[in-house]
């Protein structure tokens, strides 16, 4: 058997079980930032999201994997502290 990527449910604590794809049928999660950011940058304005499924309450969730929130969370702390000034 293949190594199947989980994660504890924010929920109800069970366990969530990453998709195969990110695009199973036409379903795809896209998320948006609010302001001109350099991770999306123009030919990709949207950041891909990855479906993961909890066994336990049924409940499916988009998760955005971790070197693109990172980056993402480095620059939502830059423009806020623009603003702030």
């Amino acid at each position: 058997m293949t190594k199947v990527e989980t994660r504890k449910c924010p929920l109800c604590g069970g366990t969530m079980v990453r998709s195969k794809t990110k695009r199973g049928g036409y379903s795809r999660f896209f998320w948006q930032p609010p302001w001109k950011s350099k991770t999306t940058g123009l030919l990709r304005p949207f950041i891909e999201a990855t479906p993961y499924l909890c066994l336990d309450c049924g409940v499916v969730l988009a998760f955005v994997d971790e070197g693109t929130l990172s980056s993402l969370r480095e620059e939502f702390e830059e423009k806020r502290t623009e603003v702030s000034v």
